[in-house]
């Protein structure tokens, strides 16, 4: 079988490139290609109905029986040749010669956001975000729950105590605290892109759209950069991820949450909806990134992130 790509992934080789499956889904296959000796690529096939664009993905439409997972067992080599690639064993292909590259619209220039629209976009979205069911990984922190796991228990703890300091050391664009703290979060947590990768990847981006001075771009940048060195303590997927969001590259859902926030858009639920809906955790856990970052700047939103966490602290201590 032989699916045509729609999308051009950024890095896909050109040429020739050998690799391997990493992880195997039912409509999404992660793969690793060693492009050359000293690059590594990390790409995402994704045939689900509707997929969202998103960083180093290649998207397809394929066959509504199609499951990737009867097909393809992780570790399963693979090669590309010509633009298509081909996994060895199975009787797969993908096509990319007529795909399409992305063009990523990375930090453009904007005007301010009008900064009521945008407190009052913000307590709308941080009102949806609480009053979402289920909540899971740093968003779970936001709540007291004696009955949580141990591991939940030290995550909970983790984030209560590190994002409050964080916020504050962002808002006074203090590039030592903040990396001081953030390099606690990173790699913190469970499944292919642990939660505090996540959460920093919805900090970015919620920063970079309020960040119009230069001493603001240039903590943003330094905060990028100094997270790439550490990004050997997370996931290959992870890494590529904030890989991306280090270039100034978002999924399309996160983006949509964050300009919807900023605009204080009348769809703001869907925004929302769309980005919890990514992965088991990792869209609450994005989503938590981009208000905070969004309210790092204001002291009446950043209070809200903080009490909010302190509180479900304290509740838990009496409960105990």
């Amino acid at each position: 079988m032989r699916l045509a790509v729609t999308d051009m992934p950024e890095h896909f080789p050109a040429q020739i490139a050998d690799g391997q499956t990493m992880s195997v889904f039912p409509r999404v296959i992660n793969l690793a290609l060693n492009c050359d000796r000293n690059r590594r690529s990390i790409v995402t096939i994704d045939a689900r109905d509707k997929a969202p664009l998103a960083p180093g993905t290649a998207r397809l439409t394929a066959p509504a029986e199609l499951d990737f997972s009867h097909l393809v067992r992780p570790g399963t080599d693979l090669a590309v040749r010509g633009g298509i690639l081909r996994i060895h064993s199975a009787d797969l292909a993908f096509d990319f010669r007529g795909a399409a590259p992305v063009a990523w619209e990375v930090r453009p220039t904007r005007p301010k956001p009008n900064q009521s629209r945008l407190s009052t976009g913000w307590i709308d979205a941080w009102s949806l975000f609480i009053d979402a069911p289920d909540p899971c990984g740093f968003a779970a922190a936001l709540f007291a729950d004696t009955q949580r796991s141990a591991f939940d228990r030290a995550l909970a703890r983790r984030v209560r105590a590190t994002v409050p300091d964080f916020m504050r050391a962002g808002a006074d664009t203090s590039l030592p605290d903040a990396w001081a703290c953030l390099r606690r979060l990173l790699g913190v947590g469970l499944g292919l892109t642990p939660s505090g990768d996540d959460f920093s990847t919805g900090f970015f981006l919620g920063f970079e759209r309020t960040s119009h001075e230069p001493g603001q771009r240039d903590f943003l940048h330094g905060l990028t950069r100094a997270t790439l060195t550490q990004t050997h303590d997370s996931t290959d997927v992870s890494r590529a991820c904030l890989t991306h969001a280090a270039a100034g590259r978002f999924s399309a859902p996160l983006t949509g949450l964050a300009d919807g926030i900023v605009r204080h858009a009348d769809n703001l639920p869907t925004r929302l909806a769309n980005v919890l809906e990514m992965g088991h955790s990792s869209g609450r856990d994005a989503a938590f990134g981009v208000l905070c970052g969004l309210a790092v700047r204001n002291p009446d939103l950043r209070a809200r992130v903080i009490t909010q966490l302190n509180n479900a602290h304290m509740q838990e201590k009496s409960a105990r």
